[in-house]
């Protein structure tokens, strides 16, 4: 049998997170049903970690790559789940019962195109913020979810691959297209996975590229005009800023223990 959920992973020089990823992998009280690794041909010692987990690996690969949405793409063509979870190095779990929780859900709900679930956004200043899945309608902002917590019916999913000409956010594109072609979905407001957020990922250069996607997706897929496009960056702009001043934040509570803030955004 194929299986329920296929757990993807996409790493290139990134040993450290892959061994993260994989530790959260085995920690899963209830295992994806199978795990391919799509390594872009990491030289680090990346390979060392995959031998290392092989028994926790239904298939892996090492070669260069087009990029990360490439090496997904190639992860959801291996797949034989009949739902997709892209989970890359450096992410992991929320918890060991994070799959039993997507099996449930997705049981609850037979034939759904999308299950949006939480994600915990891991800061660079080591903050953590709480970030619940929103209504499809926040789609004219932004994802709904991140992808670690996006699980998507493969059927669907490879009728609307990573479009590599979206550099940045071509996650975006494809949950866009997909929810303009009819997707259903569900939801579960609590925490599936942690994002690491490298400071990379908060640059400048990576916002600039992330807007100029939201852009394409909203004009080409949703169909917004102009004026709505303009508005839907400024807010974009908005929440970039408030994430910089995160990064410099440190929420601690009674006794110094830190404490996790759930965010509208």
């Amino acid at each position: 049998m194929a299986g329920l959920i296929s757990v993807i992973t996409v790493n290139l020089d990134d040993a450290p997170g892959l061994r993260a990823t994989a530790l959260s992998v085995a920690a899963q009280e209830r295992p994806p049903d199978e795990w391919i690794v799509i390594d872009g041909g990491s030289t680090d010692g990346s390979i060392a970690v995959i031998r290392e987990f092989a028994h926790l690996i239904y298939c892996w690969t090492s070669a260069p790559d087009r990029g990360v949405y490439d090496g997904m793409n190639r992860g959801l063509r291996r797949a034989r789940g009949r739902y997709v979870l892209f989970m890359n190095a450096g992410d992991r779990f929320a918890g060991p019962d994070s799959v039993a929780r997507i099996a449930a859900a997705l049981h609850a709900s037979p034939g759904v195109d999308l299950l949006f679930g939480g994600t915990i956004l891991a800061l660079p200043s080591g903050q953590r913020l709480y970030r619940p899945p929103r209504p499809i309608a926040r789609l004219r902002h932004g994802l709904p979810a991140y992808h670690q917590a996006t699980v998507i019916r493969r059927a669907a999913h490879l009728m609307a691959p990573y479009d590599l000409g979206l550099s940045i956010s071509a996650e975006y594109g494809s949950i866009a297209t997909l929810i303009s072609r009819g997707a259903s979905s569900t939801h579960a407001d609590r925490p599936l996975a942690i994002r690491a957020c490298h400071p990379s990922s908060l640059s400048e250069r990576a916002t600039a590229g992330r807007f100029a996607d939201f852009v394409t997706v909203q004009r080409q897929v949703l169909n917004f005009g102009l004026g709505s496009v303009a508005a839907h960056v400024a807010r974009l702009a908005l929440i970039h800023v408030a994430y910089q001043l995160a990064r410099g934040i440190r929420i601690r509570g009674n006794g110094g223990h830190e404490q996790m803030q759930r965010i509208s955004a």
